[in-house]
């Protein structure tokens, strides 16, 4: 089932491990990515599901936008559960799988071969768990909930620890979800080191500094 919402964007059902997935997907319109290049896409991953996560969030609808404006095609979805997707919230676990999922469809659906991933809160965790699985082009983490969940069980694969692996953190220092400190803490003992971009007088859902978050991400990619 499609829907149309604005130009050149759908949501739409897809096929996951325990029922449908509903998935917003915005094609890069064809004059932008020049003949013979890569397909770029961007798959985003929202907060909590049990605490209104969706993949209509601020946070995740600024980064939708921001790597649009870059020329990258992007799908927000929503986690099993939430919103029009089926299945119930499965502590992390299946939220991986509702990820693979979307990924499996973008690429053998929709022909992409250049594959980033970002995540807000919940969604980074989602993301890092994600490497174990499948290989992509680039990590961003949004304010990744370290301390909350066990980061310690993220697998770090041998392409994720290469020189040509980009992965960017941002992190807001007045976040009051979860400890900044113990966030770039966890970030500088890793074997694969982010760039990080810090905004001092950022909270966890960047009231105020959305306009900063979208700029960031202009830059970097």
């Amino acid at each position: 089932m499609k829907v149309k919402t604005q130009a050149n964007a759908e949501t739409l059902m897809i096929q996951g491990s325990v029922g449908d997935l509903e998935i917003r997907f915005h094609a890069v319109d064809s004059e932008k990515s020049p003949a013979g290049s890569d397909k770029k896409l961007i798959v985003l991953s929202h907060p909590h599901p049990l605490y209104g996560g969706t993949m209509n969030n601020k946070v995740i609808t600024t980064m939708e936008r921001a790597f649009q404006k870059q020329g990258f095609s992007t799908i927000c979805y929503n986690f099993r559960g939430v919103g029009k997707s089926e299945g119930e919230y499965d502590q992390g676990v299946g939220e991986v799988e509702d990820l693979l999922a979307v990924v499996e469809w973008a690429k053998f659906d929709q022909g992409f071969d250049n594959i980033h991933l970002g995540g807000f809160s919940f969604g980074s965790f989602v993301s890092l768990k994600a490497l174990e699985h499948l290989q992509v082009d680039s990590l961003l983490t949004v304010a990744p909930p370290v301390g909350i969940y066990d980061f310690s069980t993220i697998v770090w694969p041998e392409f994720a620890q290469s020189e040509g692996f980009c992965w960017t953190m941002i992190q807001g220092g007045q976040d009051e979800v979860i400890c900044a400190q113990e966030v770039l803490d966890w970030a500088r003992q890793v074997a694969k080191k982010p760039d990080v971009y810090w905004r001092e007088n950022a909270s966890h859902f960047f009231h105020g500094e959305l306009i900063w978050l979208r700029k960031v991400i202009q830059v970097i990619y």
